[in-house]
C-alpha cells in the first residue's frame, strides 16, 4: 500500500542529510517509530534515518561534514549525527544502513548484525518486529511504503508481528509487545499472542527488561490490558517469577497513572508502580524484582531504598498527624498514599495528603529538634548515652509532644538531670 505523509514537517538538518545522501548517489528514508507516531498523531522528537545505496565507509564522512558523529555501531553501519548548531539537550539523529540479523546464540546477546546498504526495501523490512514499525517514509517525496501492512494494522489497531520465522529470533520482542498494549492500547492478534507464549525470556539482560517495563509502568496509559497480556502468555512469571500473579492488581496498578503523571523525576515514578504492583510481597521477592530490573538509584532517587520503605509500611496508621510523621520516616507519604488510594479505591486519602503537606512530610522526614552539639551545649557529656536521648526526643516530636527546639532542649536537661 502507498499513501503520502504530506504533514510531516521535516526538520531542515534532515532534509539536507536526504539531499547529500541523494547526491552521493543513495536514499534517505525515516523508518521505526518517528512514521507510526506521526500517522497515529502523536509528537514524537527520535528521528530513525535509514540510508539505501550509500555502504558505511561512504556515509560516515559524509555525515561529519554535517555534525558531529557518534559511529555506536561502525561495523554495521550505525551512527548517531548531531547536527552542526543542535544543542546538547536536542536529541540526536539515528542513521543506519539496511542490516540483518541472525541468531547466533541464546539470549538478547546472541544476534548478530550484518549491513547491507544494497539490500531491497523488503528485506530491510524484514527485520522489524511489528507491521506498524515497519513503516518507512521517503524523505524527498513523502511517499509512505508498506510492505507488511502496517497502515491497516494502525487503523485496526492490531498488533502483528511482520515476520513470524524471525520474530523470536530477539526475545526482548515479547516484552515490546507487553509495552506496546500499554502504551497505544492495541490488540495482538492471534500469531503474536502464540509468538509471545513461546518466546524464550530466560537470558535477558536486566537492563533491556528495565527500558521495556519503563514503558509500560511509566508510559503506559492501557496498563491492566498489558499487564492481562503478560499474563496469558507467561511473560509476567517467566521474566518476573517472585513477583505477584494478580489478575485485581491489574485495575490498582492502572488506577496510579493519573498521580504518576503529577509526579516529578523519572525515579518517584517507578517507585508509586512498582510499590502498587509489588505490596503484599515478601521483602526478598521485592529485592528479587528489582534485581531483575537493575533498579538502584535513577538520577539520584533512591529506587530501591524508597520502594522497599513503602511496601514494608504499606499498612502503617495514617489517621492521626503522629501517624503521619511517624511513618514519614519509613516512607515518602506522597508516594505512600497515592499507592494506598490505589490499592483501596473505596477509601479517601485526600485528607491525609493535605495534612502531611501542611506538616511539612509530604516529601522527607521531619529534621530533629534535638541535635547532638544541642546535648553538648547543655552541658551533657558525649558518650554512649546520647544514642538513645535523642533518639527517644525524636519519638517525643513526632508524637507531637515536643514541638520546639527549645522544648525538646528542656526535655533534655529534665532528663539528664533526674
Amino acid at each position: 500500500m502507498r499513501s503520502r505523509a504530506d504533514q510531516l514537517v521535516v526538520p531542515q538538518p534532515i532534509r539536507t542529510l536526504a539531499d547529500r545522501v541523494q547526491h552521493a548517489g543513495g536514499r534517505a528514508w525515516i523508518v521505526g517509530g518517528g512514521v507510526r507516531d506521526h500517522l497515529m498523531g502523536r509528537p514524537f522528537k527520535d528521528w530513525d534515518v535509514e540510508v539505501h545505496g550509500l555502504p558505511a565507509d561512504r556515509l560516515e564522512p559524509l555525515l561529519r561534514r554535517l555534525g558531529i558523529v557518534n559511529a555506536v555501531g561502525r561495523s554495521f553501519g550505525v551512527f548517531k549525527l548531531r547536527p552542526h548548531g543542535v544543542g546538547p539537550s536536542e536529541p540526536e539523529i539515528d542513521v543506519s544502513i539496511p542490516r540483518r540479523d541472525s541468531n547466533s546464540g541464546p539470549g538478547h546477546r546472541g544476534i548478530e548484525v550484518v549491513g547491507d546498504p544494497y539490500m531491497s526495501i523488503e528485506e530491510a523490512v524484514q527485520r522489524r518486529d511489528l507491521t506498524i514499525n515497519a513503516l518507512m517514509v521517503d524523505l524527498l517525496t513523502l511517499e509512505i511504503i508498506d510492505p507488511s501492512g502496517g497502515l491497516d494494522d494502525l487503523r485496526a489497531g492490531r498488533l502483528r508481528a511482520v515476520d513470524a520465522h524471525s520474530f523470536l529470533d530477539d526475545p526482548l520482542r515479547a516484552l515490546r509487545v507487553v509495552q506496546f498494549i500499554a502504551r497505544l492500547g492495541f490488540t495482538p492478534d492471534a500469531e503474536l499472542q502464540q509468538l509471545c507464549l513461546h518466546a524464550p525470556l530466560e537470558e535477558l539482560p536486566a537492563e533491556r527488561v528495565q527500558a521495556e517495563w519503563e514503558k509500560l509502568l511509566v508510559r503506559g496509559t492501557h496498563i491492566a490490558p498489558a499487564f492481562a497480556f503478560a499474563r496469558d502468555t507467561t511473560v509476567l512469571t517467566r521474566v518476573f517469577p517472585e513477583a505477584p500473579d494478580l489478575p485485581e492488581r491489574d485495575l490498582a496498578i492502572a488506577r496510579c497513572a493519573p498521580a504518576r503523571d503529577r509526579l516529578d523525576g523519572l525515579g518517584r515514578r517507578w517507585a508509586l508502580l512498582l510499590t502498587v504492583w509489588l505490596a503484599g510481597s515478601p521483602p526478598g521477592a521485592v529485592e528479587h524484582t528489582l534485581d531483575r530490573l537493575w533498579l538502584h538509584k535513577l538520577a539520584g532517587f533512591p529506587v530501591r531504598k524508597t520502594v522497599l520503605g513503602l511496601v514494608a509500611h504499606l499498612e502503617d496508621p495514617t489517621e492521626s498527624d503522629a501517624d503521619l510523621r511517624h511513618l514519614s520516616v519509613h516512607a515518602e507519604l506522597e508516594l505512600a498514599l497515592h499507592a494506598r488510594a490505589a490499592l483501596h479505591p473505596d477509601r479517601d486519602y485526600s485528607d491525609a495528603l493535605t495534612r502531611a503537606s501542611a506538616l511539612g512530610v509530604l516529601h522527607r522526614k521531619p529534621r530533629p529538634l534535638l541535635q547532638g552539639r544541642d546535648l553538648k551545649r547543655l552541658g551533657i557529656r558525649p558518650g554512649p548515652h546520647m544514642g538513645p536521648l535523642l533518639a527517644e526526643a525524636y519519638r517525643l516530636q513526632l508524637d507531637g509532644t515536643l514541638q520546639t527546639s527549645e522544648a525538646a532542649q528542656e526535655w533534655a536537661a529534665s532528663r539528664e538531670s533526674s
